[in-house]
């Protein structure tokens, strides 16, 4: 190696490690919260094939709220119908299905498939929108330090990395046809099959042959760097847990096969095994399938000899298990090789100034559909909480809930995983394939809320306010405290369009105090709305109101909590003006917010719009309600418009009061 041409130190609030879509989450958060943070990738370039492709309801969602999920709907495919085909007596396969969740419906967005590649693309994206922050590229984490000593104090740097910048014949590439040697640029790669908005991150940009060495002092580190962890290594966290006997074959393919269900969601069984199909964006498919088993009396934390299995292998195995049916290709995109194991880390964080997230934490096999998921949320609920409380904004406190809250999720994910994986590798004799269909679709059901992320199941914190008894809900059956804001599409009210709740609740960093008005032509309740409209206002006597009482990010937001109302009386019997003024306040450039007032009320021409929100909330359409979103669309909060005291109490503990307040 060349000696170091260059050597310096520098300071950042958040360093994170790893450029995946965990760590790219994690930076849009820095991004919209204007952090001064830096993000490292070990590799060249973005990842442009392969890896993963599942995408949940809930990360749809998500993706709504940062404002890309239009990109993933027109480029991806939807998979909300699967077919399970199994042999019959005579040794035919036949179709069992379609099978579609009875929640399919359940959210705006259906469970989709696209290539890891364009996500990481998207989020990059979204990334510079907000700020300069780019992916340090060919960069990796030498040595760490963390002083203790300085951990309570919050203007402290405890943390001390030495990053070193690669050398050309050092750097990799992501996303390579297979195999464990990394090319500079992945094979079979160039702009005939890598869209335009991926050209310039094709090419790696020249690099100095000498390497540099930089020493970064930070507050905080989170480390997004996969299942073999450096920075999980240098807290001295260990990854629990062990691997099967069995090695899976992946291959994304354009096949050429007279198999009927090609491009369907769905598993193939007969005596030769079991294929997963998972149909793809460009006429991709995916093929998940078994193709050796190591021996069983071996040490299981040995890792597999990749080098033996090659994509001829895989499609053999592919060939003998669809038979009688024909199967080739002439495209291969990526392939891999997996050894099935699961594995947790004990805790996610040290000291709440290290944390992990990702595979750095909780690893599995990839055919439940999870993994992206999983990482980019974790990303997402860690992400938000470090930038508010580097901005000053928010309790530091608030930082022990990401263990807490995604930890759980993590161990129901292998739980998944476990029962998943072994329908797939459990040797059933070919008249049991019915049998295992109905184990297939009972597992899935069994799950299917924590994987769609239906329910999140994050218990009581600083930043979740749980009733002593869930059952008897405040305000609905709908609106659980700790669970994510159900959606609906709503009317605005001043134009009459239509918007889901997801993009309403854009993920800027804000908390949104929602003020469900319920029927405001009724005198009693629109009393009750003015009323709370004067606390908010700061009208009333001895009340501070929570616009002004905490403490904004310079540059971003004069409040770090956004008023939204959401009234249920008919959209041509209410004016925009009808609201008290703190409800739609006016800008003296931009004049009125008219996006602060909607309605639930059907429209003709949307059949989206049912006008059937409170219904889905379980709330009292006259009475209404008051609830706090946090930033990332989970409800913290929720009660009626004269709990006052108590919504101030919940925020008091959330934020930091303003250097003004009282």
């Amino acid at each position: 190696m060349a000696e170091d041409n260059h050597s310096s130190e520098s300071h950042t609030d958040v360093l994170i490690i790893g450029a995946g879509p965990s760590g790219l989450m994690a930076a849009y958060w820095m991004a919209r919260c204007g952090v001064r943070a830096r993000i490292i990738d070990k590799n060249s370039t973005k990842v442009f094939t392969g890896q993963a492709d599942g995408l949940r309801i809930r990360t749809l969602e998500i993706f709504d709220s940062i404002g890309f999920q239009h990109r993933v709907q027109h480029e991806g495919h939807v998979a909300v119908e699967a077919n399970f085909w199994v042999p019959s007596p005579d040794g035919k396969l036949f179709r069992q299905g379609p099978f579609c969740s009875s929640k399919v419906n359940e959210s705006p967005f259906h469970n989709m498939l696209l290539s890891q590649g364009r996500i990481e693309r998207f989020l990059i994206d979204s990334i510079k929108e907000h700020s300069d922050l780019e992916v340090e590229r060919g960069v990796i984490a030498e040595t760490f330090e963390y002083d203790e000593t300085l951990n309570d104090d919050p203007i402290a740097y405890p943390i001390t990395v030495k990053l070193r910048t690669l050398g050309e014949n050092e750097v990799n590439s992501p996303g390579g046809s297979g195999g464990e040697s990394p090319q500079s640029v992945p094979s079979g790669l160039d702009r005939s099959n890598i869209l335009p908005d991926d050209w310039d991150d094709l090419i790696q940009k020249s690099r100095s042959q000498q390497t540099k060495t930089e020493t970064v002092k930070t507050k905080y580190l989170i480390g997004c760097d996969g299942a073999h962890s450096w920075t999980r290594k240098q807290v001295g966290i260990p990854l629990e847990g062990s691997s099967t006997d069995h090695i899976w074959g992946v291959i994304d393919v354009i096949p050429v096969t007279d198999f009927p269900d090609i491009r369907r969601l769905g598993t193939v069984t007969n005596a030769a095994g079991t294929i997963l199909v998972i149909p793809r964006e460009r006429q991709l498919v995916r093929l998940y399938v078994p193709v050796q088993v190591v021996d069983a009396a071996s040490n299981a934390n040995i890792r597999f000899n990749r080098s033996s299995i090659t994509p001829e292998m895989i499609k053999e195995r592919v060939q003998a298990i669809l038979k009688p049916y024909t199967f080739d290709y002439k495209i291969c995109d990526w392939w891999t090789a997996y050894q099935i194991g699961q594995r947790i880390a004990p805790t996610f964080t040290k000291d709440d100034r290290v944390f992990l997230a990702g595979d750095a934490v909780h690893t599995h096999s990839p055919k439940v559909g999870l993994g992206m998921n999983m990482s980019m949320q974790d990303g997402f609920n860690i992400g938000w909480k470090v930038a508010l409380v580097v901005a000053g904004v928010a309790n530091p406190a608030i930082l022990s809930t990401y263990n807490t809250e995604r930890q759980i999720l993590a161990e129901m994910l292998l739980d998944f995983d476990r029962h998943w994986s072994g329908l797939f590798t459990e040797n059933r004799p070919p008249e049991g394939g019915p049998g295992k269909t109905e184990s297939m679709v009972k597992v899935v059901e069994s799950f299917e809320d924590f994987a769609d992320g239906l329910k999140a199941f994050y218990g009581a914190s600083p930043l979740v306010c749980k009733l002593d008894n869930d059952q008897d809900p405040i305000l609905g059956y709908g609106l659980v405290p700790g669970e994510r804001f159900p959606p609906v599409k709503l009317r605005k009210q001043a134009d009459g369009n239509t918007q889901w709740t997801t993009r309403t609740f854009e993920s800027d960093g804000r908390f949104r105090l929602v003020i469900l008005a319920g029927d405001v032509r009724d005198a009693t309740q629109k009393q009750r709305v003015e009323t709370l409209s004067q606390f908010l206002s700061g009208q009333l006597k001895e009340k501070v109101s929570p616009l002004n009482r905490y403490a904004a990010i310079p540059g971003r937001f004069k409040s770090l909590i956004e008023v939204v109302t959401i009234h249920s009386a008919p959209w041509n019997e209410t004016e925009f003006f009808d609201f008290p003024e703190i409800l739609r306040k006016l800008d003296p450039t931009m004049g009125w917010d008219y996006g602060k007032i909607w309605c639930d009320d059907a429209c003709i021409w949307d059949r989206d719009c049912n006008g059937k929100g409170y219904e889905k909330w379980g709330v009292d359409r006259t009475r209404g309600g008051v609830l706090i979103i946090r930033p990332d669309q989970y409800i913290g909060w929720v009660g009626e418009f004269e709990y006052i005291d108590e919504m101030t109490q919940y925020l008091d503990g959330v934020l930091i009061r303003a250097v003004c307040g009282q």
